[in-house]
């Protein structure tokens, strides 16, 4: 009977955590840690961060120009609307590797380096949607070619090469389960 697998519960990472003496809840799960020397994790996590800073700036930019006859249109919102959020979730799980210092929880792993690939290729397809939206918009409206107007064409490519190079990284990175 204790061989069958549990079916997967919501929030059933709170059964890692027991009470001890003191009533103070202690968490008695896995735990990852960074497979490697102190050096090689910082330079992993400056990498992660810098991709994920560019990634996330390469996104934001591009609306935060004056307003042009490129944009405000529902063919360049709605897919830039759509990256906005895929690297939102990006960055999130980025901001959470780093509160939990050097080890972390199972759920946490999960949430995080577990998924963190998967996010960043969903925000560099998408910033490439963006941009193949933003050049045929660019095409047909025959825009002039202005600084914001070039920005606004060039900033998704920068996205989608950051989302493919975090891509990388983060599959890059070992993470072994600690006891």
């Amino acid at each position: 009977m204790s061989d069958k697998k549990k079916p997967y519960r919501w929030r059933a990472y709170l059964d890692d955590f027991q009470m001890d003496a003191t009533g103070q809840y202690i968490y008695t799960g896995k735990r990852y840690a960074f497979a490697g020397t102190d050096r090689e994790r910082k330079i992993y996590l400056i990498k992660i961060v810098l991709l994920g800073l560019l990634l996330a700036t390469a996104t934001v930019l591009p609306e935060c120009l004056p307003p042009a006859a490129n944009g405000r249109t529902p063919i360049t919102l709605v897919p830039w609307g759509l990256q906005l959020i895929s690297v939102f979730l990006t960055c999130w799980s980025l901001c959470r590797i780093f509160t939990h210092a050097s080890e972390l929880r199972a759920y946490v792993y999960r949430a995080t380096v577990g998924s963190l690939p998967g996010k960043s290729f969903m925000a560099a397809v998408l910033s490439a949607i963006t941009f193949i939206c933003q050049t045929v918009y660019f095409l047909v409206k025959g825009l002039p070619f202005d600084a914001p107007t070039i920005l606004r064409v060039v900033c998704p490519v920068v996205s989608a090469v950051a989302g493919i190079l975090l891509f990388l990284t983060v599959r890059a990175g070992k993470w072994e389960e600690k006891i």
